[in-house]
């Protein structure tokens, strides 16, 4: 617990700084109860419930201060986030929004600076929103950093060249930007990756047989699927008929954990989830025993850890804000302008996430981005490494 007793630590001497007034706060969440998420959700919100429930208790307290997290349930739906966001904003207050998808992203990205009232998801980014000051950031980088990550990784291992085959589906937009990435590495980085076919799928395929014969046709050292679970089952199941097997690599929504629901593990030995926060299996890690103490339900998992990644860090911003310019002056304005002006280190971040420092540049985390990843070894989930992969440079695709 040395990460915690630093930051009580921290806490208590901005105390002394800081006049202890009682200073109430409202950070809103959407959620998704009704939608495609239903099932995970209660996790994720359990996560969000407790980081705000240990802050409160281990820092607002010393500072005078409280979060109070009030959660809607948006149901993955813009429609339904465009009628509730005004009354948000009118009724709530809030310094800060943690948005959870596309949806969110897709619905105030455009609004957000006028509310002046930025929002923090806790999903990764995609190139198609990488435009300048705007007032949406993810913990995360794109889809496409955290997968480069891995083949940084993965290529250093083999040697030469690495040959990526993807399997994406050509009508959705976030999914497309994800190849679309990959390529961008492989176009810079062209003596160690290769971006060997894309074959076009259904969101929700009854068999990808077809595409991936084509695809291992040219003899891929892996297959790259960002898409849905139900791709990924496919593409393992067409492996198996085909008699050949190359890892399956997936991100956190359609990732190891929610797969083995619908596939046996022994079906994705070897095949990778590629994300940007701490796995929740990795060892020693401050921020998973936060969860296991102030926890009042939910279960730790992936959503969960990720959750709990973007709770901290909205409440880091606080603390900062607070320092800047006062318990009772934060605002969205303070709140923006503290996660832009200064850098947030893991520790502070409970190891939840790697060091993270914004600008005005992109929606995500600049400078040197990192990455993790889980891997299937004899039949059960753990991590890659124990440290971060260094993500390469990629210049805006």
């Amino acid at each position: 617990m040395e990460f915690r007793t630093t930051l009580m630590a921290g806490a208590a001497v901005l105390a002394l700084a800081v006049p202890a007034l009682a200073e109430d706060y409202t950070i809103t969440a959407s959620a998704d109860y009704s939608g495609p998420f239903a099932d995970v959700m209660p996790d994720a919100m359990a996560g969000l419930n407790a980081m705000v429930a240990y802050w409160n208790a281990e820092v607002g307290e010393d500072l005078g201060a409280t979060v109070n997290l009030k959660i809607y349930d948006m149901r993955y739906d813009s429609a339904v986030i465009a009628r509730t966001w005004p009354s948000i904003l009118s009724s709530d207050e809030p310094i800060m929004h943690l948005g959870f998808g596309s949806p969110d992203l897709v619905t105030l990205m455009g609004r957000l600076p006028n509310d002046k009232v930025p929002m923090l998801l806790g999903t990764a980014m995609v190139g198609l929103v990488w435009k300048p000051d705007g007032w949406h950031f993810s913990i995360r980088p794109t889809y496409s950093h955290e997968f480069a990550g891995l083949f940084d990784h993965m290529q250093a291992e083999k040697g030469g060249q690495l040959k990526i085959a993807a399997v994406s589906t050509q009508n959705q937009a976030g999914f497309v930007d994800q190849v679309n990435g990959v390529k961008a590495l492989a176009e810079q980085y062209p003596d160690r990756f290769a971006v060997t076919s894309t074959q076009w799928a259904d969101t929700a395929p009854v068999s990808l047989t077809s595409q991936v014969r084509a695809a291992m046709a040219d003899e891929p050292d892996l297959l790259l699927v960002g898409g849905t679970t139900a791709q990924v089952i496919a593409a393992a199941k067409a492996m198996d008929e085909l008699g050949q097997r190359v890892p399956i690599v997936m991100s956190t929504h359609n990732g190891l954990a929610e797969v083995s629901k619908g596939l046996s593990l022994d079906q994705l030995e070897g095949s990778y989830s590629a994300f940007s926060f701490a796995a929740p299996e990795k060892d020693a890690l401050p921020i998973r025993e936060v969860f296991e103490e102030y926890k009042s339900d939910g279960e730790w998992g992936t959503i969960t850890a990720q959750a709990s990644a973007q709770a901290i860090l909205a409440l880091r911003v606080l603390e900062n804000a607070i320092a800047d310019v006062g318990a009772e002056n934060v605002t969205g304005q303070a709140m923006y302008d503290a996660l832009l002006s200064h850098e947030y280190s893991e520790e502070a971040l409970l190891g939840a996430l790697p060091t993270l420092d914004f600008d005005s540049s992109a929606p995500f985390p600049v400078g040197e981005i990192k990455a993790t990843a889980q891997v299937v070894r004899d039949g059960a989930i753990t991590t890659v490494q124990s440290d971060w992969f260094d993500v390469p440079t990629l210049e805006k695709w």
